[in-house]
């Protein structure tokens, strides 16, 4: 694995940063994963998602989302209106993108109680990750 970021905030914009740069990666035929972690991943699961203090407007929000989504990413819900966002539907549209992983991480999948559902992420054991960031070249703590 060349890439490892570590997603781990329920930021909408955090998550989408963190994709957005995943996919550069990718499209440079770079392999990458991303790890969801903590409260990104309690929000996965079940939680909610908010947008970080300078995106809390309405204005704000439908900016960037029309921008990621003339960006080729995305982010704009489906089902209810455009100007909103359905960053579950996000993460789960970038499964499959190739040279990019999409995981779960074991240990906060434990914390959480999480044995089930979120079958768009992979799941690995602890070994594994420990093995996965011990052999990245670059580790990226959330972008």
């Amino acid at each position: 694995m060349s890439h490892v970021i570590i997603c781990r905030e329920a930021l909408e914009d955090s998550v989408l940063g963190s994709l957005a740069l995943a996919r550069a990666f990718a499209n440079k035929g770079e392999t990458i994963a991303v790890v969801f972690t903590s409260e990104a991943l309690d929000a996965l699961d079940k939680g909610t998602f908010e947008w970080s203090r300078n995106f809390k407007t309405r204005e704000a929000q439908a900016a960037v989302i029309a921008t990621a989504e003339e960006s080729g990413l995305p982010l704009a819900h489906r089902e209810l209106d455009s100007r909103w966002s359905d960053i579950r539907g996000f993460v789960v549209s970038m499964k499959g993108l190739q040279g990019m992983q999409l995981i779960a991480c074991p240990i906060w999948c434990r914390l959480l109680g999480i044995d089930e559902g979120l079958d768009y992420l992979e799941r690995i054991s602890e070994e594994q990750l420990v093995d996965l960031l011990q052999t990245a070249d670059t580790v990226i703590g959330g972008y």
